[in-house]
């Protein structure tokens, strides 16, 4: 499920990448007994099932697609949203000033959709952690159903809180601030109270 399988060939319950063209690719859900539709035709998902990935299908209007295991970046184009995301060159901007990789410890605020957090997850993981603060509540399931698709949630904890209100976390390698008022966080990361010395973006 998600960006965690190791396989080489379709599985059911998991996500495929259906390519038309560089402008028009579709993530799917594989299920047995379903088709999915588009402009183009119905592609039966049930002739997929056991395929290796890279095969070619023909939509029942005979369109060639071509059926990819979904990347990281797939994931963020295609995530389900109530807000603005950001996307992947502001990510990598992040990602690069952070030195976030596997086993840092991330505090991040302003989790949104959960897009700079699957690829902060992403790059932390196996043993590393991501801690997304997010005052709206609608917005941590929204993100939390993301993270879950992209089989990413293990590696988050998403907080219900304001940040400016003070950080639960003392040891942690880097915080990312993506909201309206991030001055408002430096205080508590400043305190002299604290041991740590995070980097701070």
């Amino acid at each position: 499920m998600g960006l965690a399988l190791p396989h080489t060939t379709i599985q059911e319950s998991e996500d495929i990448l259906l390519y038309l063209d560089r402008k028009r690719t579709y993530l799917v859900r594989m299920e047995k007994g379903k088709s999915f539709h588009t402009h183009k035709g119905f592609v039966q998902l049930d002739d997929l099932i056991g395929k290796e990935y890279g095969t070619r299908i023909a939509s029942s209007m005979g369109v060639e697609f071509v059926v990819l295991r979904p990347t990281l970046r797939d994931y963020i184009f295609k995530i389900q949203r109530k807000t603005q995301i950001m996307y992947p060159k502001d990510i990598a901007l992040v990602l690069m000033f952070s030195d976030a990789g596997p086993s840092s410890r991330v505090v991040e605020a302003g989790t949104g959709a959960g897009a700079l957090t699957s690829a902060l997850a992403f790059y932390v993981k196996p043993t590393g952690r991501v801690y997304s603060y997010e005052v709206r509540k609608e917005f941590i399931e929204v993100a939390s159903k993301n993270l879950q698709r992209a089989a990413l949630s293990e590696y988050v904890e998403l907080k219900n809180k304001d940040i400016t209100q003070g950080i639960d976390e003392t040891d942690v390698d880097a915080v990312v601030l993506d909201m309206a008022t991030p001055w408002l966080v430096v205080p508590h990361l400043l305190s002299p109270k604290r041991k740590w010395n995070p980097r701070l973006l």
